[in-house]
């Protein structure tokens, strides 16, 4: 069977409470432009001076036979305690490493858990002071248990 007139085509039926509807109050796209612009809020423990200041320093990993030591690639190493899904820990608790190092602490199989908080606190022990030294911060250390 054979259809001699080709179907008409409705438009879709638009709800006039919908903010996508053309027919939405001028107060609805004022209240989602204002959504749009709304500042982000800082998260606990972000601190853009203590990721700035892994910026071109060399590798402080360090890890025998992978580390490029490269400060081009320097890129803040968060520690791998106390975070899980959605979560990182305070940028307070950041090494710079080079990519190679990063990538086998945070997803590399060579070393066991263990091992790795270990080269970690190695690190952090290295840098500590040289980053106090770089931000002028007068004695000041981080507990690492936090």
């Amino acid at each position: 069977m054979k259809r001699s007139t080709p179907l008409r085509r409705t438009g879709f039926k638009r709800k006039p409470h919908s903010p996508f509807s053309s027919l939405a109050s001028a107060k609805t796209a004022l209240q989602r432009s204002a959504m749009k612009k709304r500042a982000r809020r800082p998260k606990a423990g972000d601190d853009k001076v203590m990721r700035d200041a892994c910026r071109d320093e060399p590798c402080y990993l360090r890890i025998a036979g992978i580390c490029e030591s490269n400060p081009k690639t320097s890129v803040p190493a968060h520690r791998n305690e106390g975070k899980g899904m959605g979560l990182k820990t305070a940028d307070v608790l950041t090494v710079p490493a080079c990519a190679a190092c990063h990538h086998e602490y945070d997803q590399g199989k060579r070393f066991l858990r263990e091992q790795k908080r270990d080269m970690w606190n190695a690190a952090f022990a290295r840098w500590q002071p040289e980053r106090a030294a770089k931000l002028d911060l007068k004695g000041e250390t981080c507990d690492q248990s936090s």
